[in-house]
C-alpha cells in the first residue's frame, strides 16, 4: 500500500504541474515532454499496483463488487491513456497547444478521479496504513 500512495503522490504532483504548463500561452516541449514522462511511469506503475492489490484481496476471499469493479477500470484505464499518448505525441501538442490543453484537462480530471476511487475503494481493506 505504501507504493500505491507513493505512486498517486508522484501522479498528483506531475498533475498539477502539467496543468501549470497548461496556462502557457505556447508550450514548453521540453518541459511537457518531462512532465508527460514522468507521469506515465507513475501512472504505469500506480495501475499495475492497483491491480495486484484487488487480486490479492479477492483471492484472500474478499467478494466485494467495488474491488472487481476497480480492477477492472483499471485495465479500461491504461487503454484510455495509451489512445491519449498515441493521439497528442509530442509533434501533435506542438502542433496544437490550445487543443492539448483543452485534451490535457479532460485527461487530468480523469486520472484525479481514478486516483480519489482507487482511495476510497482500497482505503477499507488499509485502514492503518491509507
Amino acid at each position: 500500500m505504501e507504493d500505491l500512495r507513493r505512486y498517486h503522490a508522484q501522479m498528483l504532483a506531475a498533475l498539477d504541474e502539467l496543468e501549470q504548463l497548461t496556462h502557457a500561452a505556447t508550450c514548453d516541449d521540453k518541459a511537457v515532454m518531462a512532465v508527460r514522462y514522468r507521469l506515465t511511469r507513475a501512472s504505469s506503475a500506480r495501475r499495475r499496483e492497483v491491480v495486484a492489490l484487488c487480486e490479492q484481496l479477492i483471492a484472500a476471499g474478499k467478494t466485494d463488487p467495488a474491488l472487481l469493479s476497480l480492477r477492472d477500470a483499471t485495465n479500461v484505464s491504461r487503454a484510455t491513456s495509451s489512445s491519449h499518448i498515441g493521439t497528442w505525441t509530442l509533434r501533435q501538442v506542438m502542433a496544437d497547444w490550445p487543443g492539448y490543453v483543452r485534451a490535457s484537462a479532460i485527461m487530468r480530471a480523469s486520472l484525479r478521479r481514478e486516483v480519489a476511487r482507487e482511495e476510497a475503494v482500497l482505503r477499507t481493506y488499509f485502514v492503518p496504513t491509507m
